[in-house]
């Protein structure tokens, strides 16, 4: 039984393939939103809100059995409910899932996992107390396409890795919105009642204010309230490819340095936190250096690691490969080789990351993407954030006790203070 809480844009892909998985019923959806017409998905054109997921899933069972809650409190205390899946902004995260594995629920939390590096800390110390099964929703994890350049990179068949590109992302407004700071009334889908549990633990602004260009679907993730940019929400895919090809999923680099931004020309830096171009270098204890820059006419969304004899990685959600290597399969690699996940059922590894939670859930195990490894891959991108936001070069860090060194350390350790506002704690 599970619950699907916050019925908007991501929602959509993992109600679609929870609903092709016969082990498992969706049978609650939960959005303080009862129903909106349009302005979800990322074209701004799908309904979003209780209402229209709970006909999606009826029609899909052929029955009238799915239940709505405005409040996820109500679902964590539901002793009905085996499993949810937390599809909210990522200010909700951290609360929602320790609330749920604390009360003996599975957890499938969309990324990026956390609002902060000490929120994932706690993420993770949760998950590992409880035991409960834990999926971060980097659903590339599951792609074999996407796992085999890094396994090739990971095991050495191109030779030492040399140094490595990432290109993400950039852009500090969401597409037809613009620079606005104007406010407005609440939209006809949100009462007073929804727009205060929607903000939940963040600070409102003056007059609980409600401004479209960061309040509607799907704009939320450009104000640091609510959410940490395009670095973590991008970052939260390419540095997890990154880390599998390093080897360092869990553990990470030492340091960002290099780190440039247009943060200080963003127009209405209360509304919009974070900046539309940004470049940085993570450094590793060997030395190896990794480039992350924005994704420009010069730099494909892209992660590819510069080895001995080639070069290797994911260019435009494509695998990339030596023509050497264009035919390699799974069967291929060494039985000495590290494979980062084989499916016990037999599966090619084009599957659904969903059904790995499931699988994860029947069989009492851990899947391909827990909590812990999404913990160290938002990290790093809290980290290069942590330089942004204080307009510094570079920053120190200890992966091994998971603290900030050298230089301005503890300016950075104060931003991963998240202050939950309105009575919100988040009982780790």
């Amino acid at each position: 039984s599970i619950a699907v809480i916050g019925c908007g844009t991501q929602a959509y892909d993992n109600v679609n393939q929870l609903l092709q998985d016969p082990r498992a019923r969706i049978t609650v959806v939960c959005d303080p939103v009862r129903e909106a017409k349009t302005g979800y998905g990322y074209e701004g054109k799908k309904p979003g809100g209780c209402v229209p997921f709970k006909q999606k899933i009826d029609a899909s069972y052929k029955d009238n059995a799915c239940r709505m809650v405005s409040d996820w409190r109500a679902v964590v205390a539901d002793p009905t409910v085996d499993a949810v899946v937390v599809c909210t902004p990522d200010h909700w995260h951290a609360i929602i899932a320790i609330a749920a594995m604390k009360a003996g629920k599975h957890v499938f939390c969309q990324k990026p996992l956390s609002l902060s590096i000490r929120e994932g800390q706690a993420m993770a110390r949760v998950a590992k107390e409880t035991g409960v099964t834990f999926q971060v929703g980097n659903q590339c994890r599951n792609d074999v396409d996407y796992r085999l350049p890094e396994e090739l990179a990971y095991n050495g068949y191109l030779g030492k890795i040399k140094s490595a590109t990432v290109s993400i992302w950039g852009g500090n407004h969401w597409r037809g919105h613009g620079y606005s700071a104007e406010r407005a009334p609440l939209p006809d889908y949100m009462t007073a009642e929804a727009w205060d549990l929607w903000q939940g633990p963040a600070e409102h602004f003056e007059g609980n204010a409600f401004i479209p260009s960061i309040h509607e679907p799907t704009c939320w993730r450009f104000n640091r309230r609510y959410g940490n940019g395009m670095v973590t929400d991008f970052g939260a895919h390419e540095f997890d490819y990154l880390s599998r090809a390093l080897g360092t999923d869990r553990s990470g680099p030492i340091g960002v340095e290099n780190v440039t931004s247009d943060i200080a020309e963003t127009p209405h830096p209360e509304v919009f936190s974070w900046p539309n171009k940004y470049s940085f270098d993570f450094v590793y204890p060997d030395g190896l250096r990794v480039h992350v820059v924005n994704c420009c006419k010069e730099y494909p969304r892209q992660m590819v690691c510069h080895c001995e004899q080639g070069d290797v990685g994911i260019v435009d959600d494509r695998k990339f490969v030596p023509e050497a290597f264009k035919n390699f399969k799974e069967s291929d690699f060494k039985p000495s080789d590290k494979l980062f996940y084989r499916n016990p059922n037999g599966y090619d590894g084009q599957r659904f990351h969903e059904a790995d939670f499931i699988d994860g859930i029947v069989r009492g195990v851990q899947c391909c993407s827990p909590c812990d490894i999404g913990h160290r891959t938002i990290t790093m991108a809290h980290l290069a954030n942590a330089a942004i936001r204080l307009r510094v070069s570079k920053l120190g860090w200890d992966p091994n006790t998971e603290t900030f060194t050298g230089p301005h350390a503890a300016e950075a350790e104060a931003l991963q203070v998240v202050k939950y506002r309105n009575g919100w704690t988040l009982n780790a």
